[in-house]
């Protein structure tokens, strides 16, 4: 008979949960009191189905059926060789979380920046970039929905008027559209 809203409403409303990761100066070197939140990049599983949600794509693993997220694979064999092992997961040969690798690498970065996951997902013409577009809606708009959708967030004032000034300097709206949310899904706040 558990509840799982209460345990959730209960875990969120704790002070612990709504820290801010800003520290101040008698906090600034405690890592293990739980004074403030200790900012952390996404494992390789939590990245890749950050992306497809930020993407408005499915995501395709050839041994697993159509729209598994990364976080629902039964195996850690399937995608093996990919992103996925480029960025940490696991051979789950133990139970042990500390079989994963949490190291930041050139190769990573190089990823995210010009690796077929992102691109891929971004130019899917079933993704959130091209139904926007196609809607015919205005700059503003693709703007605050690609910032909801990467950053959880609507655009502060400098950033919406950045990026419609970007949207509307150039020929291919979508490419740019495509950049704008590239770039986003590159941020450290998405990261």
């Amino acid at each position: 008979n558990y509840d799982l809203r209460h345990l959730i409403r209960t875990i969120v409303n704790s002070r612990t949960y709504q820290l801010s990761f800003n520290s101040n100066e008698w906090n600034a070197d405690d890592e293990t009191n739980f004074s403030h939140a200790l900012p952390r990049r996404l494992n390789a599983e939590q990245l890749f189905d950050g992306i497809s949600i930020a993407t408005g794509t499915k995501p395709f693993f050839k041994e697993a059926p159509f729209g598994f997220t990364a976080q629902e694979l039964p195996d850690s064999k399937i995608g093996k060789g990919g992103f996925l092992e480029l960025f940490g997961q696991p051979d789950r040969q133990t139970s042990c979380e500390c079989e994963r690798r949490t190291d930041v690498s050139l190769v990573q970065a190089l990823n995210l920046l010009n690796g077929s996951t992102i691109a891929d997902a971004i130019a899917d013409e079933k993704g959130r970039v091209s139904k926007l577009v196609l809607s015919g809606v205005n700059d503003r708009t693709i703007v605050e929905q690609l910032y909801l959708a990467a950053l959880n967030r609507p655009p502060e004032p400098r950033e919406l008027d950045f990026a419609q000034t970007y949207l509307s300097g150039g020929m291919n709206r979508a490419e740019r559209a495509q950049d704008l949310l590239w770039a986003l899904l590159n941020s450290n706040a998405f990261l």
